[in-house]
């Protein structure tokens, strides 16, 4: 017998709705409220709510409200990804970026080569950038030294990526070879999994982040920026916002990379463009 659905007003969640955005920037109008109400429900039933007036004292309440609010975040986020999800970044990494870089640092006398990839999810993102830069440097024998910081507000995806667990269907398309270097399989053949290889876990390190923070409490400065399918769930003004603090934390001369879907057109931001969703920033 199904649960009974617990229904919320317009009003109720027009007012939980402009709190999720002052504190994570979503986008949260009218047209979201099915969307909303029907995420909640399991979480209601956990908490053995019966309304979501109930829910919204408990998010307002001193004690309980920062904690739920980071569980509210897991529930309303959308986290679809997958490896090598928008191939021609990452072929533009191997033909491009990678190459200058690898010509850049003897000259410059940077030693590693820092990636942030915001808004990371369950991880693949950050682990084919991985990939690629290790497939680079069999490719050209040139071994960079590297390290990936990975960001999200879910704490439940950046769980699953931690853990560098995967359903083997996630890794169908990967070619075979590469599987075979980068990938553990898992021996149960009841549940299949995989494992992302302690070489490339190793080179990626996962952190939450709200990109809504007033800045971002991180030590290294980038060379280059994923920050892919993330600035369409925010209003204009705040991307303008979130992009101006993202840049200040890429070097100059360095790469940034957003969602195909994604145009930062008419925003004032000391970057170029050089390939489709690629910008450098302005040295």
């Amino acid at each position: 017998m199904k649960s009974e659905i617990i229904q919320i007003s317009d009003d109720l969640f027009l007012k939980l709705g402009k709190l999720v955005s002052e504190k994570y920037g979503i986008k949260m109008p009218i047209a979201k409220k099915i969307m909303f109400q029907a995420r909640l429900q399991r979480r209601l039933r956990e908490l053995n709510l019966k309304s979501f007036e109930e829910y919204a004292d408990k998010l307002l309440d001193q004690n309980d409200g920062l904690q739920e609010f980071s569980v509210l975040a897991d529930f309303i986020s959308t986290n679809k990804t997958e490896f090598f999800r928008g191939r021609a970044h990452f072929d533009f990494m191997t033909e491009s970026v990678l190459p200058y870089f690898k010509d850049l640092m003897p000259k410059s006398g940077f030693s590693h080569l820092k990636i942030w990839s915001a808004g990371c999810s369950s991880g693949q993102e950050a682990y084919s950038l991985a990939i690629t830069i290790e497939e680079f440097g069999h490719a050209s024998g040139f071994k960079f030294r590297y390290f990936i910081s990975a960001t999200d507000i879910s704490t439940r995806m950046l769980k699953i990526a931690k853990t560098a667990i995967y359903p083997m269907e996630y890794v169908n398309e990967i070619p075979l070879d590469v599987k075979k270097k980068y990938f553990l399989k898992s021996k149960d053949r009841n549940d299949p999994k995989v494992r992302i290889a302690k070489e490339i876990r190793d080179g990626v390190n996962f952190d939450y982040l709200n990109l809504m923070d007033d800045s971002y409490q991180m030590n290294d400065d980038f060379h280059v920026i994923f920050l892919r399918n993330t600035l369409i769930y925010f209003e204009p003004e705040v991307q303008f916002r979130i992009l101006s603090k993202v840049l200040n934390k890429l070097v100059n001369g360095g790469f940034l990379f957003i969602g195909h879907s994604e145009s930062l057109v008419n925003l004032d931001l000391p970057i170029r463009s050089i390939a489709t969703s690629v910008y450098v920033k302005n040295i």
